[in-house]
């Protein structure tokens, strides 16, 4: 008997294909035979679904305990990031290195970067473009003065005194705040906005200093003058952002014109500043030799009392030249100040002795001329007349009254003649050995006069003038 098919159900149903076929072979069947049949086909099915439903739920109970594993992230110590909850993020520190919890997928999410060791690197946006078959030599060597740089396509950074000058160079940076760095820059933009602020630092330094002070500079000097303009961009954009290092990977160098011609400017700068130098020595010996080692201090004294007579401050003028004055008569003062004060010292002492001997002759005759003034006059003149017949080159020539409008040509005596020629060249040598006593720098002062010591003697060593001590 086949149990497929039931005939109490409408023949239009479709009915689904069977799963189970029993086949009764005996003729006489009884409903309890029946029944047994279908309680055994029952119970085969029920364990056949119940094995399945735990299959199932073995298997969801797995999709569960993946999908919330799914929530799991390990963070590298390099990286860093933010927790979202629904696409927003959430909590007030960022990622650290570690195994991280969070909801699922698409509850919610890790937002995870690189937060060191990143790099900026602006290429060369500040260089022309060049043949890069060609050597850095060779570049030079081909540099026309006709050679222009094309705006779009050669790059140069502007100095303060006008000339044009080429960098490159790259930066390193990090991200020490990672809520800031979610909020205000998308990570696949970082490096545009590292380099933005890097272009625009290098800039400003550049445009701060002429092309002499920038080939000068040190490298590192010039490193950390970039980055810090760079940072305080990036600083002002609160991107949690920070510049760790700056690199120039070649020296700043001028336009390869001027490269080509430079060996000859940089000869003539060289020879400039050993021309300064040698000025600057020449000018410290002058001073040095003018007043000594002490020269500072007069320079000094001079100069307040030109600023007190500008503005006619006539305390302060008598008070430097008080100074002045003081220091000129010190021994601190040495070199030809000391030598000329020295020799006017000792002409003021020959006036002294020459007029003020005549002064006081002149002045015990006074009274004797105011009473007898022609007796006094007489008696000078005769005394005058007898000092002048009294030198052994005088001849005495009498000629009569009555001839005195005649012309006589007289021819004296040649012993008289050699005598005054002997006198002349006497007078002479004397003046010479004066005026060599006036100009000798070695001259001893009254003051420096010691016969128990060494005389006063000056001698340059080092630099400084140096005299007894």
């Amino acid at each position: 008997m086949n149990m497929t098919e039931t005939p109490d159900q409408p023949e239009q149903e479709q009915r689904r294909k069977a799963s189970a076929k029993f086949v009764v072979h005996s003729r006489e069947v009884s409903s309890l035979d029946m029944r047994e049949a279908m309680d055994t086909a029952h119970q085969s099915l029920t364990a056949s679904l119940q094995l399945s439903f735990r299959a199932l739920q073995v298997v969801m109970f797995v999709l569960v305990i993946l999908y919330l594993i799914s929530g799991f992230r390990t963070v590298e110590d390099s990286q860093t990031g933010v927790i979202t909850f629904f696409g927003a993020i959430v909590g007030d520190d960022g990622l650290s290195p570690g195994l991280q919890t969070n909801w699922p997928p698409p509850i919610g999410g890790f937002e995870v970067y690189s937060s060191h060791g990143r790099k900026a690197d602006i290429g060369h946006i500040f260089k022309p473009q060049i043949d890069p078959r060609l050597s850095h030599e060779q570049r030079i060597i081909k540099a026309r003065p006709t050679d222009g740089l094309r705006p779009g396509r050669d790059g140069s950074l502007l100095t303060s005194d006008g000339d044009l000058a080429h960098m490159e160079l790259t930066a390193e940076w990090e991200v020490i705040d990672p809520m800031q760095y979610a909020y205000t820059i998308p990570d696949a933009l970082g490096n545009t906005f590292v380099e933005v602020a890097l272009e625009r630092a290098t800039v400003h330094v550049v445009g701060q200093l002429t092309l002499e002070e920038l080939l000068d500079k040190p490298l590192e000097e010039l490193r950390e003058l970039i980055q810090v303009e760079a940072q305080k961009t990036l600083n002002s954009l609160h991107c949690g952002i920070r510049i760790s290092d700056v690199i120039l990977p070649t020296i700043p160098e001028p336009p390869l014109t001027i490269q080509k011609s430079y060996a000859s400017f940089d000869s003539a700068r060289i020879e400039a500043e050993t021309s300064v130098e040698r000025a600057i020595a020449e000018a410290q010996e002058i001073l040095i030799e003018a007043a000594g080692s002490n020269h500072d201090e007069l320079l000094s004294f001079i100069e307040q009392y030109e600023q007190a007579a500008e503005i006619d401050d006539e305390a302060m003028m008598n008070t430097s030249l008080a100074e002045i004055n003081k220091l000129l008569h010190s021994d601190e003062i040495s070199g030809r100040v000391a030598n000329i004060i020295t020799s006017a010292q000792g002409y003021l002492a020959q006036i002294e002795t020459t007029l003020g001997q005549d002064y006081r002759r002149f002045k015990s005759l006074l009274p004797a001329y105011r009473e007898h003034p022609d007796l006094v006059i007489r008696n000078k003149w005769l005394d005058m007349y007898a000092e002048v017949l009294s030198n052994e080159d005088v001849e005495t020539i009498f000629v009569p009254s009555f001839i005195s409008m005649v012309r006589l040509s007289v021819t004296g005596s040649d012993s008289v003649a050699q005598l005054r020629h002997r006198n002349l060249l006497n007078q002479r040598e004397a003046e010479t050995y004066r005026g060599i006593d006036r100009l000798n720098p070695y001259t001893i002062r009254t003051s420096d006069i010691n016969f128990n010591a060494p005389s006063r003697e000056l001698s340059i060593k080092d630099g400084k003038v140096q005299g007894r001590n």
